[in-house]
């Protein structure tokens, strides 16, 4: 049963991973087409205001998410 919910913890770690690398791309992506968009029509300002460090703060996440799937996934092995 342990196991059981251990696999389920996976599981739910996982798909959190995936949807947190799926934000930070789409945060990436519309970053990139607001500063297209600003270049290409030569304003100087934008009414969007992103935190810089952003991508650097989803970037460690993931990384700890993702040791935490491991540590988790060595537990399983060595139970």
């Amino acid at each position: 049963m342990a196991s059981e919910r251990m696999m389920q913890a996976i599981g739910r770690l996982e798909q959190a991973l995936g949807r947190a690398e799926k934000a930070t791309r789409d945060m990436a992506e519309a970053r990139r087409a607001t500063l297209e968009a600003g270049l290409a029509s030569e304003t100087s300002g934008s009414d969007v205001e992103i935190d810089p460090y952003s991508r650097d703060k989803a970037i460690a996440a993931l990384k700890s998410l993702d040791a935490l799937i491991g540590d988790l996934q060595k537990a399983r092995g060595d139970g």
